[in-house]
């Protein structure tokens, strides 16, 4: 069999499944340098490798880090023990050599050195007798799975809320081959890196796939939507959201109909816009979700706005929000703890998939920008959907004052999307520099700016003697 890329293209990022996975980013040479001759030589082969682009995320590097950015934000907390480097993320006091951040920054540059690889080969016109729609939809899959990527890169280790700031990322476009040092972009470059990529996929992507651990044009009309609105241009995130859901709605994507069965479908929810394959005793993730629970200010949360405080019962649910409900029931909890991760890790069946972007989020999405822009109406809207999904009043959006609707969106989304990628503390960075709540209106440790931007990992430092590390 010709198709080499098990063993050389991808044999570190599904092989260095552990949390031992550190090292700077140079290191990834030896794992990842292409036999260019004969790795991709037909559809086949590049079929083959383009699902390696997309099993990365299910690398224990990334997959493991959502549940630590949970816990930075103090919606979930950590049990105590076994969370390598977690005792920073309790404390907000994150360094340079923690295990965990050096893990994120590798991972997710494995990702982008694993899309570009592809990139080149399929411009190159390696795979031989493929149509020419396909090859531009791979490589537009590719382009995909680099945005998003370098926009999770961005988002933890730059200030993302800044445009004008120098302390971007480190972008890459072309395989990494281990001899460069490269500076990093500024945030506006960065921003413009990633759209330019995702313009082209909206051009190019497929229409439509069943299988909705695939992306598509949807896909990435949405994520667009998303980076729009971390860089404050509300007009344009607003339209495009709703561009966004009514592509996805035309094209076979729809809410589901319970909150519980977004995570007990799975992959095969039709509410996600890119998630995790996992099946069987081989295509599983590392998220040791087991080792982290609510937090208090969560469950104050969930208990505030449904009925009055304190009169939440976990047992039946009432008093409070019921995504807070259906995540720590024991009932519906599982062998896990936690409802949006619902199955055992052991088992050959299907396993606990990691929503990367789901229709549920463009919603929210679509619903800030329109209060930014002032657009209480069509705010309200989308976010009534949201609400009536878990059993909210018909006209509970309506009776929110213009005042209040954007924390309440805030308070509703971060229980819609806690312990799933980080939304809850990158929503709190974001509302905080555009002076929309306190620095420790979550937290009593965040106590300074300067704790809202993880440190760069101390490997990749080492590795890149052009990367600038960030203010301390």
């Amino acid at each position: 069999m010709k198709i080499k890329y098990l063993g050389l293209l991808l044999a570190g990022t599904f092989g260095l499944n552990s949390c031992s996975m550190v090292g700077d980013i140079d290191d990834i040479k030896p794992y990842y340098k292409l036999e260019e001759e004969n790795v991709v030589y037909n559809l086949e082969s590049a079929e083959s490798v383009l699902r390696g682009v997309y099993k990365s995320w299910r690398t224990f590097n990334v997959s493991s880090f959502r549940l630590y950015m949970s816990i930075l934000s103090g919606t979930t907390i950590s049990k105590g023990g076994g969370l390598t480097g977690g005792q920073e993320f309790v404390t907000n006091s994150v360094q340079a050599n923690n295990i965990a951040l050096a893990n994120i920054y590798q991972g997710s540059y494995l990702t982008i050195n694993t899309a570009n690889s592809l990139i080149k080969l399929m411009e190159r016109g390696d795979a031989k007798g493929a149509p020419e729609q396909r090859v531009k939809e791979i490589i537009a899959e590719c382009k995909i799975q680099r945005a998003l990527a370098h926009f999770q890169v961005l988002r933890h280790f730059g200030y993302f809320f800044d445009r004008s700031s120098p302390y971007g990322i480190v972008l890459r476009n072309i395989p990494f081959t281990g001899t460069e040092a490269t500076p990093r972009a500024t945030v506006q470059q960065s921003y413009d890196f990633i759209l330019t990529d995702l313009d082209d996929a909206i051009a190019n992507a497929p229409q439509i796939n069943e299988l909705h651990y695939y992306v598509t044009k949807a896909t990435a009309k949405a994520l667009k939507a998303k980076v729009l609105l971390h860089m404050g241009k509300y007009n344009e995130a607003e339209n495009l959201a709703k561009e966004a859901i009514d592509l996805a709605e035309a094209n076979g994507y729809q809410l589901e109909k319970s909150f519980r069965s977004v995570f007990t479908n799975g992959y095969d929810s039709s509410e996600a816009l890119f998630a995790t394959y996992t099946e069987g005793a081989m295509e599983t993730a590392s998220d040791q979700i087991a080792r982290t629970t609510y937090s208090e200010y969560t469950k104050r949360m969930a208990d505030a706005l449904v009925g009055t405080d304190n009169d939440g019962d976990l047992n039946t649910g009432d008093g409070y929000d019921q995504r807070f409900y259906l995540m720590f029931n024991p009932t519906f909890a599982g062998a896990q703890g936690n409802g949006k991760h619902p199955y055992s890790i052991n088992g050959t069946g299907k396993h606990n998939t990691q929503m990367i972007l789901r229709l549920g989020e463009i919603y929210f999405i679509h619903a800030e920008a329109a209060v930014r822009n002032g657009h209480y109406d069509t705010a309200r809207k989308s976010f009534q959907t949201m609400a009536s999904r878990v059993n909210y009043p018909t006209n509970y959006a309506s009776s929110i004052s213009n005042k209040t609707l954007l924390n309440a969106i805030f308070q509703h989304k971060a229980l819609e999307l806690f312990a799933e990628n980080g939304e809850d503390w990158f929503d709190f960075v974001r509302y905080y520099h555009e002076r929309n709540m306190d620095l420790n209106a979550i937290k009593s440790t965040i106590k300074s700016g300067a704790q809202l931007v993880l440190p760069l990992p101390q490997t990749a430092l080492a590795g890149n003697n052009k990367l600038q590390q960030n203010p301390l």
